[in-house]
């Protein structure tokens, strides 16, 4: 199967210990698939809720790519980049950023591995 970076997809993080992300979530697809060990760099996202400090990452609204969304917003949480196999990976591709959003994102990349 084809993964388009910037594409975002469910991936199951399954159970991770301390302040890693665990369980399914959306994440991002920023990196190319690697072969031969069939990995793939994301960006996991989370739902953002009101009143609730977020940080190294940015915001997206999901009214922009979903009709019925769960939550208004959601939370690339790009300090949290990781390599997962593409077997992780349930099912197609649930939307793609827009190119405001793909800016943020590489914006967020810059900013917290400082990159000028």
């Amino acid at each position: 199967m084809k993964y388009e970076i910037y594409g975002v997809y469910l991936i199951d993080f399954k159970q991770n210990l301390g302040g890693e992300l665990s369980g399914k979530h959306y994440a991002v697809i920023v990196g190319d698939l690697t072969k031969p060990d069939n990995t793939i760099l994301v960006a996991p996202m989370t739902s953002k809720k009101s009143g609730k400090k977020y940080r190294k990452g940015f915001t997206i609204n999901c009214k922009d790519y979903q009709s019925n969304p769960s939550y208004e917003k959601a939370f690339v949480r790009v300090n949290k980049l990781r390599e997962v196999s593409v077997n992780r990976i349930y099912g197609k591709k649930i939307y793609s950023l827009s190119q405001e959003d793909i800016y943020k994102l590489k914006e967020s990349i810059k900013n917290i591995f400082y990159i000028d």
